[in-house]
């Protein structure tokens, strides 16, 4: 069976992990931070506790990219410091230029895509020569298809976590036992970004399912086999990033940052 997870932030002010725990969540990732400023007030919390429950614990960093790669990496690393996370998550899926537009859900500038996929890359590239432990892609593959399809190029280098939700909407009250019984997904895995050939990490629900242990909705999650399989993977070194070439570095330099081309 695959390993069963969840992800949390401080929209879960109350979390039983050890309720959690008994009921055969292996695995945890926990919002760390966002951009350049931003810090989950509940990071530390949530960590610490899913930690002292025996679960697998990951952090992830909300990648904005409108704000440079390295300072929102460092910004993560800082947050972070301290922290014995078994494994970093990067959240992809930010296609507007401006929050006030965002915060009243009128969104009108439009980032490129080249420049979302650059970002990213050069975002998660960063962090993985920064940290000796595994570094996963977090998005949508409708998201990519949508506003960054030159990710589809680089993304099957990396390790993902997709979200896809093959449920109805609308909100349900369930046991454990009968999540795991009734409501487990029917269908394999995740639709994949064009190019990808496999996932790590599939929230395979956002806010349906209102379980013992939580107050408020919780995302949930499986790994790509089991809790074994997880700790194994946990366990492997990461691969090396490929040698990149001076044309490669000036072309993904354009792509980043494209108003550069008329200096």
């Amino acid at each position: 069976m695959n390993a069963l997870g969840v992800d949390v932030s401080h929209w879960h002010q109350t979390v039983d992990w050890q309720r959690l725990k008994a009921a055969g969540v292996c695995f945890a990732v926990v919002k760390a931070s966002g951009g350049v400023k931003g810090v989950d007030p509940s990071l530390r919390t949530h960590f610490n506790q899913a930690k002292d429950a025996g679960v697998v614990t990951g952090v992830f960093h909300w990648v904005d990219p409108t704000e440079p790669a390295r300072q929102q990496v460092d910004h993560f690393l800082t947050t972070c410091s301290g922290l014995d996370y078994d494994f970093a998550a990067l959240d992809v899926e930010q296609q507007w230029q401006s929050w006030q537009e965002w915060a009243v859900q009128k969104i009108v500038r439009i980032l490129p895509p080249e420049r979302i996929s650059a970002h990213a890359r050069e975002t998660a590239e960063t962090l993985r020569a920064s940290i000796a432990k595994q570094v996963v892609i977090y998005t949508r593959t409708s998201f990519v298809q949508d506003y960054a399809r030159p990710m589809q190029a680089w993304l099957p280098e990396w390790p993902l976590w997709l979200a896809y939700y093959p449920y109805p909407r609308g909100r349900v009250t369930v046991s454990w036992e009968d999540l795991l019984k009734k409501y487990l997904p029917r269908i394999a895995g995740p639709r994949l970004p064009q190019g990808s050939k496999d996932w790590r990490f599939w929230q395979f629900s956002g806010d349906r399912f209102v379980l013992p242990g939580v107050a408020s909705p919780l995302d949930l999650n499986v790994f790509n086999g089991d809790e074994a399989m997880l700790r194994a993977w946990l366990e492997e070194r990461p691969a090396a990033p490929p040698e990149i070439s001076d044309a490669e570095k000036l072309s993904r330099l354009w792509d980043a940052h494209p108003e550069l081309r008329w200096l």
